[in-house]
């Protein structure tokens, strides 16, 4: 088998397990097969595998990125909408028009329902007021933590260290 060959198989394979993570899969078994599929030594692998992962997360930064450019722009729509239906309701009272029809459109100013107003709040009546349950009290994580390290026991509460892969 040439070696060009081989390459694009491996390229193959490595983007076929990209896709079953990103799918969610993760039924450790179809992973251990694909992983078991992939005939390269061990570091080999391990740098593959390391360049997968960076792939991904430069995707899912393009992803967010994406996100947050679409919410922006989402916003200014919302916001030139909102500014072109003020403009056309000014246009309209300024000429003294309630109603206007195109052919495309019908155009009406309308009544909204009274709303209320609460001007200051501290002279309501009880009556008007509605009292809310205060939240549930939340543990202080970080109160915790530095009793754990001080080697003070904390009921209903313990120290776990976990490990992660730091890819550089």
């Amino acid at each position: 088998m040439s070696p060009m060959f081989e390459a694009f198989e491996l390229a193959a394979q490595y983007r076929q397990l990209a896709e079953q993570l990103a799918e969610r899969q993760d039924d450790p078994r179809v992973i251990s097969d694909t992983l078991e599929s992939l005939s390269e030594p061990l570091d080999e692998q391990l740098e593959n595998l390391a360049k997968m992962v960076r792939n991904i997360e430069a995707a899912d930064s393009g992803v967010v990125q994406t996100m947050s450019n679409l919410e922006a722009r989402h916003a200014a729509l919302q916001r030139a909408a909102e500014r072109g239906r003020h403009m056309i309701l000014e246009v309209m009272r300024t000429a003294g028009r309630e109603r206007a029809s195109t052919a495309l459109f019908s155009l009406a100013i309308k009544r909204n329902p009274p709303h209320v107003v609460i001007d200051r709040q501290t002279e309501l009546p009880p009556t008007y007021l509605t009292y809310h349950e205060p939240p549930p009290p939340t543990p202080n994580r970080k109160a915790i933590a530095a009793a754990l390290k001080a080697g003070m026991p904390v009921p209903g509460a313990h120290a776990e260290q976990g490990v992660r892969l730091e890819i550089h």
